[in-house]
Formats: structure tokens, C-alpha cells, sequence
């Protein structure tokens, strides 16, 4: 039988429910008649209307809540029962967002009925660790009941949670399943730690301690770091990795040499953020060969570690893997983005050396152009200059790959971002263009720069007889667009 008919079977709830007691006669939940009971044709018109029967279930809740806190009065049993039985029904047979409306309901119930524990446990718990135990209800009354449970923090619910996290019969259930149970924090760290005894439930525990936030459960996932799954040692070492923990940074380190490249990942990717261990490890050298792991995932992470380390052996580091020839595209565009996170002066002569090196070569336009993005990306006020004063560089250089429309027009927006003045020459020049986008560009950038004196010098460029005719007609196009 459905849980709905199961609910009615035990508490007569359809046939023959008992209205609210006397005090609650402005705020009734169905239709009554005069004896007091519901009319069943009326709790049939009500059932199939799960909106209206959870606004009314909510109307009511509010007015009890509003006279135990004002009159101190608390609610009688039959009351509760009542709101109960047809939320938990609304759970069984409203659609989802029934169900969600119905679910915030439950906590609200809880506090009402706190007194005594054991009036929680017949009205709320026993019903609802009931459906959440029955292998044929529907798995989306499971899961919204899971979500319930999660929220009451019962000791009662432990062995409920645990048990469905092992037999859930889909991903949702069991995730949500997880969530309920790393809410009850330290509480759960034991029960869960029994499931990594376990193989079949190791990983599936050790994500679910993973949500936890708790020292507690540092230990039993420290153990795990040499099981046999690549799986089981990467979700341990994902979840104790940001540990401060002192045994954690070695753990970090060895794990940099792991076969399996998902954990060199994540022992990799959790170093990037201990730039409090500089001072005891020289992160750089161990982390340095793993920008050259045949994982390109690895090798990407292992850039964006030391971008996040920020020292100068880092950004050293970072370019000098870029500068070898057989390094692959990818791993260079990872490797210029990391440096230009940096922002340090270091970072930025490295990505102009860079810039320098890809401006000769043609085919590296894409990566000249991700190089040009990095060094406009400088938020520092006293690199900024340093940072345009390169770019102009660049447009000065007369290399093959810069004078391409894409790559003036990088450089532009770049040096319009950038806001130093002494750049206005440049990009006055960039609006002589005649590559009308390049053009545009440089109006722009103008525009952010200096417009008075921007377009001033472009006036006097068209009144300038030292500049051919063709430049003259550039400038006059620039004005018009301006």
C-alpha cells in the first residue's frame, strides 16, 4: 500500500481525524461538522488540493506558535497530531513543490512538540524513520524525509542514515543521505568510520566525512592514504588536506609522488594554498617536476600552485617550463595565466620576456595574445606603468607577430585598462591604424586614458605637415568615429 494509505490505516486520518481543539475554531484546518469530525467527502476534496492543505497546516502552525509565545500556552497533542499526520501525508502524495513547502514545516514542529522528548519521537521521528526505512516508497519521499531527519539532530536518526547511505537506491537519495549525516558533525564520525572498514562503502564514507568539518576526522582518512583504490586515497586526501593538522604537510608531500595522477593532483592543488609552510619546505623545487607531468590535469594545477605561492623561485619556475620548447600549448596558456595572477615585478618581466619571445614566432599569436591579456591584468599601481611601458615595447619591436589587427587590438584594450598616460602617444599612433577595429580599439582606450588630450593630439596630427597624406586620412576617419 502507498505510505499515504499506511498513514490513513494508522491514524484514522481520512475517516475519521478529530478537528482542532476549541481555541484553534478560527483557524480550522478542513471543513467540519458540527460533532467535530471532518466530513470524509471533504478530506477527499482537501487531499487532492496538497497546496491548499499545506497553506492551511502552515496557518495553523503559525497560530500555535503565536500562543505558546505570547500566552505560553503549548499546543495539545491532538493538535499536533493532527498538523502532523497531514504534513507527513502532504509528503507521501504532494508533487515536489508540495513537498519542499512542506518540509520547512517539520523543524517548526519539532520545537512545538519538544516537551516531552517522547511526544518528538511518536508524532515526528517513529513515523518518519518509518517511510525512510520502507525499501518500496517512492525514493523522492525518501529523500525529502532524509532532508527532514538531517535537520533534527536525533540521536535516533544516526543508525536510519548510516543505513540508507549504504542501500540508497539512487545517487540523490544517498547524496542527500550523506548531507543529513555530516550535519550531525561530530556525532557522525564514528558511525561513519565503521563503513571504511568496509570496501564497498569505503569511498562513499569517506566523501561523506569529507563534509564534515571536524579535526575528528582527520585520523581514520589519514589511514586511508595507502589503500589500494586511487579513488579512496584521493577523496582522503581531498578532505584532510587543508587540515592544520602537523602531520599534514608531509602527507602533502609524499603524495606528490603517487602513482595515481588524481591524487598527485590533489596533493599538488592543497600545497597551493600552504604558503605558510614556505618558511619550513621549499615548495617550489618539490612542486617544480609536476609542471611537467605527463598528466596534462596535474601539470596545469601545479601552475596554478605556485601562481598562488606568489614568490619570485615560483614565478621563475613558471616561466622557465614555458620557455622549453616541447612544452604544449595548454600547459603554456596554464602557465602565463599563473604568472599573471601573481602580479609581482618579477611575474611581469617574465611574461614580457615571453611576449618578447612569441612576438618572432607567428603560430604562438594565440599564446602572445593570452600573454599580452596576463600583463594588462596587473592591479598593483606601481607595476602598472612597468606594465604598459612593456606593452608599448611591444608595438615599437616591429615583430612579426604583433602586427596582426588581433594582437594591436589586445594591446590596446590592455593599455586603456592599465590608465597610464605616458601610453597616449602609442595608442594615438594605433589610431592611425587602418584596420578600422584596431582603430576603434585605440578610441576606446583613448577615451579611458585622457579624452581631452587624446583627441587634442589627434587634431593636431591632422593639422601636421610631417605626416603623410595617408595618415592624415586615418586621422580624419579616427575623428569622425570618435
Amino acid at each position: 500500500m502507498t505510505a499515504f494509505f499506511y498513514l490513513a490505516a494508522q491514524t484514522s486520518m481520512v475517516s475519521n481525524p478529530r478537528i482542532l481543539s476549541a481555541q484553534s475554531q478560527d483557524f480550522p484546518l478542513l471543513p467540519q461538522a458540527e460533532d467535530g469530525t471532518i466530513p470524509a467527502g471533504s478530506a477527499s476534496q482537501i487531499a487532492a488540493d496538497w497546496e491548499l492543505l499545506v497553506q492551511r497546516v502552515q496557518q495553523h502552525l503559525g497560530h500555535l506558535e503565536e500562543q505558546w509565545q505570547t500566552s505560553g500556552i503549548r499546543p495539545a497533542r491532538t493538535e499536533l497530531e493532527t498538523l502532523s499526520q497531514w504534513a507527513i501525508a502532504v509528503l507521501c502524495e504532494g508533487d515536489f513543490q508540495d513537498r519542499w513547502d512542506v518540509a520547512k514545516l517539520f523543524p517548526r514542529l519539532e520545537a512545538l512538540a519538544a516537551e516531552p522528548a517522547e511526544s518528538v519521537k511518536q508524532l515526528l521521528l517513529d513515523p518518519l524513520l518509518a517511510l525512510l526505512q520502507d525499501e518500496d516508497e517512492d525514493p523522492d519521499t525518501r529523500w525529502f524525509v532524509a532532508r527532514i531527519l538531517g535537520e533534527f539532530r536525533q540521536p535516533a536518526v544516526l543508525p536510519a542514515l548510516v543505513h540508507l547511505l549504504q542501500t540508497a537506491p539512487t545517487e540523490d537519495l544517498q547524496q542527500i543521505a550523506a548531507a543529513a549525516l555530516a550535519g550531525f558533525g561530530k556525532a557522525a564520525i564514528a558511525p561513519l568510520a565503521q563503513l571504511l572498514q568496509v570496501p564497498h562503502t569505503r569511498l562513499l564514507a569517506v566523501k561523506t566525512l569529507s563534509q564534515i568539518q571536524d579535526p575528528g576526522v582527520v585520523q581514520p582518512l589519514m589511514k586511508l592514504l595507502r589503500d589500494p583504490d586511487p579513488q579512496v586515497r584521493a577523496a582522503a586526501l581531498s578532505a584532510i588536506g587543508s587540515a592544520r593538522d602537523r602531520h599534514i604537510p608531509d602527507l602533502l608531500i609524499a603524495a606528490l609522488g603517487d602513482s595515481s595522477a588524481a591524487v598527485r593532483q590533489v596533493a599538488v592543488t592543497e600545497l597551493g594554498f600552504r604558503a605558510d609552510l614556505l618558511s619550513d619546505y621549499d615548495l617550489v623545487s618539490l612542486i617544480y617536476p609536476l609542471l611537467l607531468d605527463a598528466s596534462a590535469g596535474v601539470a596545469q594545477q601545479a601552475a596554478i600552485a605556485l601562481g598562488r605561492l606568489g614568490t619570485n623561485p615560483a614565478a621563475t619556475a613558471l616561466y622557465r617550463v614555458a620557455h622549453l620548447p616541447h612544452t604544449t600549448h595548454p600547459q603554456r596558456m596554464a602557465l602565463v595565466q599563473a604568472l599573471g595572477w601573481m602580479g609581482t615585478p618579477t611575474a611581469l618581466h617574465h611574461l614580457h620576456r615571453l611576449a618578447l619571445q612569441w612576438s618572432e614566432e607567428a603560430p604562438s599569436a594565440p599564446l602572445l595574445h593570452a600573454t599580452i591579456q596576463a600583463m594588462g591584468r596587473v592591479e598593483v599601481p606601481e607595476l602598472r606603468w612597468q606594465a604598459a611601458r612593456y606593452l608599448v615595447e611591444l608595438l615599437h619591436g616591429n615583430l612579426p607577430a604583433v602586427q596582426t589587427a588581433a594582437v594591436k587590438q589586445a594591446i590596446a584594450l590592455q593599455l586603456g585598462k592599465l590608465g597610464d598616460l605616458d601610453a597616449l602617444d602609442a595608442l594615438v599612433h594605433l589610431a592611425t591604424d587602418p584596420d578600422l577595429g584596431v582603430k576603434l580599439h585605440a578610441i576606446a582606450a583613448l577615451k579611458q586614458l585622457h579624452p581631452d588630450q587624446g583627441r587634442q593630439q589627434l587634431e593636431a596630427l591632422s593639422n601636421s605637415h610631417q605626416v603623410s597624406e595617408q595618415t592624415r586620412q586615418e586621422v580624419a576617419i579616427a575623428l569622425a568615429e570618435w
